[in-house]
């Protein structure tokens, strides 16, 4: 039995699929001594492996790019090949697949079920009081965006929380002319910064102080970080253009009380959305691979384990 988990993990180099990796790869780390390397799908990964020293014993992966590759290496060099999706493969040739519950999969002994899809996003207990943080996203395959109907929401939201600091921002999908409008009309206890001025980092402090959330429904990842990270998560509707998997887990989430919506928000006069436990699903999935890896060393008191060091 070894000492140290050899981890491989191949990414397409999209941010979301790079930071499902991190995510998983980081909290194996600390739960185990881990040796990572990092394949990109654009640099040959099997070229990348000729000299890679030591075989893996666990491959991730993460994007439908990614499947083919990896495949190549499990059977080039061995280890248990796990994809981050729903793959566009036949499963059985995974040893694991890690699919959110809304993609509609039964699970099974090759098929691990999870609330919304992993992330790098960590659990912080620690909030700060009256603030506030609003991530907007734009038109989408499944939503269609209007200003007004947004900035309408928005002055809605603001107006009943005037004791709250909050800060907003948009992403790439984002206007400019929303942007522009939503500059225009910010009351003072908002501030707006745009995309261009923010990244992944940025975005985990953020998320780590919040005590609530709200994400434009279109944005659904951002949905499940804000559960992950504890903070209190309200939804903000967009036009459907179809329903979908993902809004039909959204709805779920509204259901279960876990996010609320802004009419219920005011309706009920609350302050902020309702406080529900938080998602640790890529904690819980890495618990779930080191069980089946039969891992069962942990890390000496206070060591940080060698190797994570996850490109940017």
């Amino acid at each position: 039995m070894p000492d140290m988990l050899t981890l491989w993990c191949v990414s397409d180099g999209k941010p979301g699929h790079h930071s499902q990796l991190s995510g998983l790869a980081g909290a194996l780390a600390e739960r185990q001594h881990c040796r990572v390397r990092w394949f990109e799908t654009a640099h040959q990964p099997l070229r990348q492996a000729a000299g890679a020293g030591q075989p893996p014993d666990l491959i991730l992966c993460a994007g439908h790019r990614t499947h083919r590759p990896s495949l190549q290496l499990k059977w080039r060099y061995g280890g248990k090949l796990v994809a981050l999706m729903k793959p566009s493969l036949p499963r059985w040739l995974f040893d694991l697949c890690i699919v959110p519950r809304h993609d509609g999969l039964a699970p099974g002994p090759r098929v691990l079920l999870t609330e919304g899809t992993l992330t790098d996003i960590r659990y912080s207990p620690l909030r700060q009081a009256g603030r506030g943080l609003i991530l907007l996203g734009g038109a989408s395959r499944n939503h269609r965006w209007h200003n007004e109907h947004m900035l309408t929401q928005l002055n809605a939201l603001l107006a009943s929380t005037a004791d709250c600091h909050w800060i907003m921002t948009t992403s790439r999908r984002t206007p400019a002319s929303f942007a522009r409008a939503a500059a225009a009309l910010a009351p003072a206890h908002c501030q707006l910064v745009t995309a261009d001025q923010t990244d992944r980092d940025w975005l985990r402090r953020q998320l780590a102080g919040a005590e609530q959330v709200w994400v434009s429904e279109d944005s659904a990842s951002m949905v499940y970080e804000g559960l992950a990270s504890g903070a209190r998560v309200g939804i903000l509707p967009v036009p459907r253009r179809r329903p979908s998997r993902v809004s039909r887990g959204l709805d779920q989430l509204v259901a279960d009380q876990r996010v609320c919506t802004l009419v219920s928000l005011l309706q009920n006069t609350a302050t902020a959305p309702v406080v529900a436990p938080p998602l640790r699903e890529t904690e819980r999935v890495a618990r779930h691979l080191l069980s089946l890896l039969s891992h069962t060393w942990s890390l000496p008191s206070g060591e940080s384990a060698p190797g994570f060091a996850p490109p940017r």
